[in-house]
């Protein structure tokens, strides 16, 4: 069976690795509630604003980063509901809970989307090399969407009608943290077959991240 295309209104060379794909919030623009579609075109309007950034930022480089080596190192910043990118530092690695459930939870599920590639996988943060799993939260006003931008986490709270926060599921982090993953090994394209592809390891490791932390068999998984 042939593949269906996988667009995502992105640049192929520098894509926005978005869990919620376009398609699904444009159909939000014919939600009954104003208040939705009003989100709906916000969440739009940020996307874009975000992939002009993306698309301005080189290609990932191991070379570049081969003399980079370490352990797990996490850096979670806070938009304060802006379009800012990366923000305010909040919480460092080693560091307390902020109190901020969204703060806390990027940095607990960033910490074990790391721990399943070591020690599962034998494999030093995303690139190999220990690079800094830097993460934002509070991105955007009600912002319905969460992306990997081939350098950071970012992570909406949702409109709390459609969609709840973005942190809330590890799954959701371990999926956004695999683009990285494979931006660092195969580089798919992010169109077509590659981009189906690439979604679907993202898939399937953001499910195999919390399936392992939950100690979930397949059955009792959802």
């Amino acid at each position: 069976m042939k593949t269906p295309p996988h667009t995502c209104h992105c640049c192929e060379r520098n894509p926005l690795h978005c869990i919620v794909p376009p398609y699904i919030v444009e159909a939000l623009l014919e939600h009954k509630d104003p208040a939705i579609r009003r989100i709906a075109i916000d969440t739009l309007t940020a996307g874009a604003a975000f992939r002009a950034v993306r698309e301005a930022m080189p290609l990932p480089s191991v070379s570049v980063l081969a003399a980079i080596v370490g352990g797990k190192d996490r850096a979670i910043y806070d938009a304060h509901h802006t379009n800012g990118l990366p923000g305010t530092l909040v919480r460092s690695e080693g560091g307390p809970v902020t109190g901020d459930a969204a703060a806390d939870e990027a940095y607990n599920g960033s910490g074990d989307t790391y721990d399943f590639y070591s020690k599962i996988h034998g494999r030093n943060s995303l690139d190999n090399h220990g690079l800094k799993l830097t993460s934002t939260v509070h991105v955007g006003n009600n912002f319905n969407n969460a992306f990997w931008n081939g350098a950071q986490m970012a992570y909406g709270d949702g409109d709390g009608v459609i969609f709840r926060r973005f942190t809330k599921s590890l799954d959701v982090i371990g999926h956004e943290l695999t683009h990285g993953v494979v931006s660092y090994t195969a580089n798919l394209v992010y169109h077509n077959e590659p981009g189906a592809v690439n979604e679907h390891f993202a898939d399937v490791f953001g499910t195999l991240v919390k399936q392992w932390k939950k100690k979930q068999t397949v059955n009792s998984a959802n």
